[in-house]
């Protein structure tokens, strides 16, 4: 069971040096990052180009979330689950008789 607490404790640390929220946290582990490689992650002072810790794996589970609704909607459509698009009906009165004029 030491294993299970010093992985607990790393995140703990990774949690508090990254400034993430416990949802940032759970979005990581979902990700399948471990907490050294959020610390790896940091931005120096001399890399102002790199966003911080939290944003970029907000950043980076919004990507995949995007991208898993993008292929479950491809599957279904090859699938035909997707109804088609059908217009909607016209609204009472405004029947179109052809023939008179």
């Amino acid at each position: 069971m030491a294993g299970k607490v010093a992985t607990e404790q790393a995140w703990a640390e990774a949690a508090r040096r990254c400034h993430l929220s416990p949802a940032d946290v759970r979005m990581a582990k979902e990700l399948g990052f471990k907490p050294g490689g959020l610390l790896k992650n940091v931005p120096a002072p001399q890399q102002p180009w790199k966003a911080p810790v939290a944003e970029w794996v907000r950043d980076l589970y919004q990507k995949r979330l995007r991208r898993t609704e993008q292929r479950r909607r491809r599957r279904e459509r090859a699938l035909g689950l997707v109804a088609p698009e059908i217009s909607p009906p016209a609204p009472p009165g405004a029947t179109h008789v052809s023939g008179e004029g």
